[in-house]
């Protein structure tokens, strides 16, 4: 129904415009002609509250010196024309109150009240069916009313032509849904007899029902067509439409935003913001641009449109001659397009290393846990073709295992991160378009212990073993293969900490023919290698104030080891005291052992400590002096020299 009002909003604008000529000249609001549809005011018709309230579209039955008669082109609402039974007239009626009170406050703004002019109607006996010998009681001064059964002969022509049918919202209430959707619908005369009360058979006849029955709801107001629309809220829709059609973007998306929920003006708003989102790329304003389409969430193809501005803001900072930044953006980006050729483009110039996995695919048989190791064979759909392969940046230095696996070396702040670089496209492998990457959807690991889930189009999982021999809880990546196609998927994995790590990627090949048999084959690409950090640095903190302590520093209060997160390191302290005796002073050595994270140290004394990476070669020491002793001051002063110590 929303798009039904959207329809029918666009074309009152066309109207509105073709007649604003000879409007202006007649100093006027544009008149509406009898028979046209005019939208004033709103009412939940489709049923569905959560959209806000829809457009009333009115039927223009009269003109009179500048005002219009209006009659709900559908029927708005289905309910009683009195509440309780018993003889009853409009003066009384429980809907004449519902009509001049609920309806008129909630269904109008101020200023759409103020031009609803109020009438007086004439309830005389000519008014109502002259075969039916009942009263209509007094005339009354109403806003919105109901027609009369003498009004609904003059206003239409013929049964036909007073037909209706009922909105979403009346339907839901009871109305009746017959072939051709009519519904039955009150007038205000009254019926047969008293307690009854005339209305519109679903056959546009003359009927009589007990007022307690429920019928359908068609207002009926007369307009002051003289009245300034500006408050009206079509016009309003109308010129935020306006705005629109100008190119004026924000100001739309403002004006619609005040509509709130009128009509499509909540999508209007994400339109109009789209648009300019739009506009902003198109003016290579990609960091804008970026921002407003990521506001957008999921409307339309904003993910798709902000991938295109980042791919787009990288190749314009790449030919700006700025390598390291568009590296950076390549990085952020992952798997589009060119993006990991042009990322390793940038690598190359700035000395950045890249390395590949020489791992390939194994064939892990069928819905087996992709626990098996087969060979590709000559008689195997993957022979021949690879689909891709690993790629590690963010590393110093790379070097080998015992068991010949990568260990790569990071510094502080490195991340090492970890990229499939996909050679084939996943929905025609090898360029036949016959084999395609499959859906897995009852995947399941038994080497990682991933139980089953739906793995979608390749999945990666990772491990993390840590110093301690800990193995953590693997880390799954679904539909990891989508990456080119689909905005957001995960492209890369990137690893800050230390330890060993285990790689899977899991696929499932199948072909369109080899799916009619209902047959598959999965594969996998495994990986392992470790991180480690470069540094070769331990650093002490005091005890009592948890400052730092740097080479030769002295405290009375004794330290702490902090190793800054690097775990692989072989790390030696050496605790020295100074003695007195008959041959000078001399240092005697009291232990020589391994260091640990956290370890403290109190005793007074002389700490030298060694650090040495086993990865790099390198190696550091430092030296650290606790305690008040004034022999060790007096060493210390003299530049760690006994010779000249109390001499």
């Amino acid at each position: 129904m929303k798009r039904f009002y959207l329809i029918m909003i666009a074309l009152l604008a066309v109207f509105l415009c073709a007649s604003a000529t000879s409007d202006m000249k007649a100093g006027l609001p544009h008149l509406p002609a009898i028979g046209d549809v005019f939208v004033f005011g709103q009412y939940e018709q489709d049923n569905n509250p959560e959209n806000g309230l829809e457009p009333i579209e009115w039927l223009v039955l009269a003109q009179e010196d500048h005002r219009v008669l209006l009659l709900s082109r559908f029927s708005l609402d289905y309910q009683s024309y009195h509440n309780v039974g018993g003889d009853i007239t409009w003066k009384d009626a429980a809907v004449r109150a519902w009509l001049n009170q609920n309806f008129f406050l909630n269904a109008f703004s101020l200023s759409e009240q103020d031009a609803i002019l109020e009438q007086v109607l004439s309830n005389a006996a000519d008014q109502g069916n002259p075969e039916w010998e009942t009263s209509s009681g007094d005339s009354m001064e109403d806003k919105v009313f109901l027609l009369s059964i003498a009004e609904a002969d003059h206003y239409f022509s013929d049964n036909n032509d007073r037909k209706n049918r009922g909105t979403e919202t009346a339907r839901a209430q009871g109305a009746r849904l017959w072939p051709l959707e009519e519904t039955d619908w009150w007038l205000r005369s009254p019926g047969r007899v008293q307690h009854d009360t005339g209305f519109v058979g679903i056959n546009g006849g003359y009927h009589s029902n007990a007022a307690t029955n429920k019928k359908g709801i068609r207002p009926a107001l007369w307009l002051d067509a003289t009245a300034s629309r500006e408050g009206f809220t079509a016009t309003q829709y109308q010129n935020a439409q306006a705005l629109f059609d100008a190119g004026q973007f924000d100001e739309a998306s403002a004006a619609f935003e005040a509509l709130g929920t009128y009509a499509d003006s909540d999508g209007k708003v994400l339109e109009s913001k789209y648009a300019r989102a739009l506009e902003a790329m198109g003016a290579q304003e990609y960091a804008f641009a970026i921002t407003l389409f990521e506001n957008l969430g999921d409307y339309a193809d904003s993910y798709d449109q902000t991938r295109e501005c980042r791919y787009l803001q990288a190749v314009m900072v790449q030919d700006s001659g700025d390598i390291k930044k568009a590296a950076e953006l390549y990085d952020q980006l992952g798997h589009y397009k060119d993006s990991i050729a042009r990322l390793k483009e940038c690598y190359g110039k700035l000395g950045i290393s890249i390395y590949y996995a020489t791992e390939t695919a194994v064939n892990a048989g069928t819905d087996t846990g992709y626990t098996k190791s087969d060979a590709i064979g000559v008689n195997d759909v993957h022979f021949g073709w690879r689909l891709g392969r690993y790629m590690i940046s963010g590393f110093t230095r790379v070097s080998d295992d015992t068991k010949g696996n990568p260990v790569f070396i990071k510094t502080l702040g490195d991340k090492v991160t970890l990229w499939f670089e996909l050679e084939q496209d996943i929905a025609q492998l090898n360029n036949n378009q016959d084999l395609l990457i499959n859906e897995d959807s009852n995947g399941y690991d038994e080497y990682f212990g991933v139980p089953r889930t739906n793995f979608g189009r390749g999945t990666m999982i990772t491990r993390h073993r840590d110093y301690q021999n800990s193995l953590s809880d693997p880390v799954i990546y679904t539909d990891f293969l989508a990456a080119k196609e689909s905005y957001g998927a995960n492209t890369k994995v990137e690893f800050f900490e230390e330890g060993d790590y285990e790689v899977t990627l899991n696929y499932e090949i199948s072909s369109k023919t080899m799916a009619v048999m209902n047959k598959y084959d999965n594969y996998r690409i495994r990986f392992s290698f470790s991180v480690r950090n470069g540094n070769v640095m331990v650093f002490p903190f005091d005890l009592a104030t948890g400052a730092e302590l740097s080479d030769t520093a002295m405290t009375e209060n004794g330290f702490y080891l902090d190793l800054a997160k690097s775990r692989y390191l072989d790390i030696n302290i050496k605790r020295s005291v100074l003695t007195e005796g008959a041959s000078g002073i001399t240092e005697d050595q009291r232990f020589n052992r391994p260091a640990k994270d956290g370890d403290r140290y109190t005793q007074e004394g002389i700490y030298t400590i060694t650090v040495y990476n086993r990865y790099t070669g390198e190696q550091t020491e430092k030296q650290i002096f606790v305690g008040t002793d004034e022999l060790l001051r007096e060493y210390i002063a003299n530049g760690f020299k006994l010779d000249k110590t109390r001499n």
